[in-house]
């Protein structure tokens, strides 16, 4: 007993007995970024993975100072994408903005993902509008493409541009058989959710890939009623039919 006492008052008194707490094994605590800062341009390391996919039961849902509501009765809500967004976006704009709610259509024809991923287009967005809810329309200028796999990257880099908001990306009204383009975009979707727009049945026009008015009502109110909405969706001009 004596020799055990002696050795536990050695190795109290000895430094190599003691826990390292020089300043390098210290935990550090990194400063808060301003609310300024606005992150870089450059992609994330963090697109180069997956994330978890969402949930995809019930109408799409957001949390505000109500509480969680359907998307539906979001406040701010930004669309974007390419030449398909207007075709959606048009009829979904006056269900938010005839009681003071916001809007915001945001495209560049003939887009595709891997310009909105590295021009960090979206990223811009978000600043600029701060939107509860992201609604994105990007794919129909890719759907070809001999080797999707390589925009897999740049799908989970709109994906993170995000920033968490609940998302809903309006697949492509596919016209005819993509090739892999549509998996390579489900699989890396991450939290955004999936409307699979090849589904509907959508009148064309002329070019044969663009919804007509017809089709556009009936597209938008299908990505309504995925949002939450129950009111019917307002027929525009010239009037489509139901």
């Amino acid at each position: 007993m004596v020799a055990l006492a002696r050795l536990l008052l050695l190795c109290l008194l000895l430094p190599a007995c003691a826990p390292d707490v020089t300043p390098s094994a210290q935990a550090k605590t990194a400063d808060p970024p301003s609310p300024e800062a606005k992150p870089s341009s450059t992609p994330s390391a963090a697109a180069s993975a997956a994330p978890a996919p969402a949930d995809v039961t019930g109408p799409l849902r957001v949390s505000t100072d109500a509480g969680v509501v359907p998307a539906a009765r979001a406040t701010r809500v930004l669309h974007v994408g390419d030449s398909m967004a207007p075709l959606v976006g048009n009829y979904l704009r006056p269900l938010y903005t005839r009681d003071g709610r916001n809007y915001w259509v945001e495209t560049v024809v003939s887009s595709s993902t891997l310009e909105w991923a590295g021009k960090r287009l979206l990223q811009d967005a978000m600043y600029k509008y701060d939107p509860e809810v992201v609604l994105i329309s990007l794919g129909s200028n890719e759907l070809f493409d001999p080797k999707p796999e390589r925009r897999g990257g740049a799908v989970r880099q709109i994906v993170e541009d995000t920033r968490g908001r609940p998302c809903l990306w309006i697949g492509p009204p596919l016209w005819k058989k993509d090739t892999g383009f549509i998996q390579v975009l489900k699989d890396n979707l991450g939290h955004c959710r999936y409307f699979d727009s090849s589904k509907l049945d959508l009148p064309r026009m002329e070019d044969g890939r663009h919804p007509s008015w017809t089709g556009g009502y009936r597209w938008a109110d299908a990505v309504w009623r995925t949002l939450g909405g129950t009111e019917s969706v307002p027929t525009g001009s010239p009037l489509p039919k139901p």
